[in-house]
């Protein structure tokens, strides 16, 4: 195996505990392999501001920040995006009018901001992220008008969440396939993610890698849902958290331990610090 020059890590499930908190263990680790040359990536669909301050509360200043699944992508805390990408106007106003005629609450997620749609489910804000309004007291909208006021600026992705499991999810789905121009996956079994499509995870760290003139084979990207699959498939060495989907794991080259059990920092050692000694 070719040494690792480049990290790329999912934040839920993988780089964070069952808190939501990046611990010390993973944090430890990733410094250590950043003191060694290797560029690291966080690659989440939460907005970008949320991933930079994360990154920036940790310290980890100088760190890729692949945000809202590869749409909106800057090449450190808080910096303006090189990238970004929106769903194309017809195929918003498409995906907008299935979510609708299901009832269903539903997020835009622009880039630092989130449009809330409330349907007949009930759905916690913490849901849509953790740090969205720490700078920006107007990151928050709620209502359909105010989606109607802010759609023609760009939408990075629609999130539609339900209860775990729903059989609802699966109709809604096989409502948005249809659609043109839009890519369906999700983060968990209770949710949707509708990006632009030809935009994920995967093309993002892709291009990341190539501006960084590191080889594919020197990749090394971490996740546990469906939405990581892009980039798990693209790195030279794919590693699927032990509490990943059956779809990820099987994907990956390696298992790791459980984002409880730090097993960012248990590939990190293994592939990348104790290949160095």
């Amino acid at each position: 195996m070719e040494q690792i020059k480049l990290i790329a890590m999912d934040m839920d499930g993988t780089l964070l505990d069952d808190t939501h908190q990046i611990p010390p263990q993973n944090l430890s680790a990733l410094r250590k392999a950043q003191a060694m040359g290797v560029q690291i990536a966080i690659c989440s669909g939460r907005t970008a501001s949320d991933v930079s301050y994360y990154a920036a509360d940790a310290g980890l200043h100088d760190c890729h920040i692949l945000a809202l699944n590869g749409t909106c992508c800057l090449t450190e805390p808080h910096a303006e995006p090189y990238l970004l990408r929106t769903v194309l106007p017809n195929t918003a106003a498409c995906t907008v009018e299935v979510l609708l005629s299901h009832n269903v609450t539903f997020a835009s997620f622009q880039q630092n901001r989130v449009i809330v749609v409330h349907g007949d489910n009930a759905v916690d804000k913490r849901n849509w992220g953790t740090h969205v309004a720490r700078a920006n007291r107007n990151a928050y909208l709620y209502g359909r008008e105010a989606l109607e006021a802010h759609i023609g600026e760009g939408v990075c992705k629609f999130v539609y969440i339900d209860q775990d499991h729903a059989p609802r999810i699966e109709q809604v789905r096989e409502a948005l396939l249809p659609i043109g121009g839009l890519y369906v996956t999700r983060s968990w079994t209770n949710n949707l993610e509708l990006m632009p499509a030809g935009v994920n995870k995967g093309t993002s760290l892709r291009a990341l890698a190539e501006a960084l003139d590191i080889p594919r084979a020197q990749v090394m990207a971490i996740g546990d849902y469906d939405n990581d699959l892009d980039m798990i498939e693209y790195a030279g060495l794919g590693v699927a958290m032990s509490n990943g989907s059956e779809r990820v794991r099987n994907a990956a080259r390696y298992i790791t331990l459980s984002n409880a059990e730090f097993g960012v920092a248990e590939a990190i050692r293994r592939f990348v610090l104790e290949v160095a000694i």
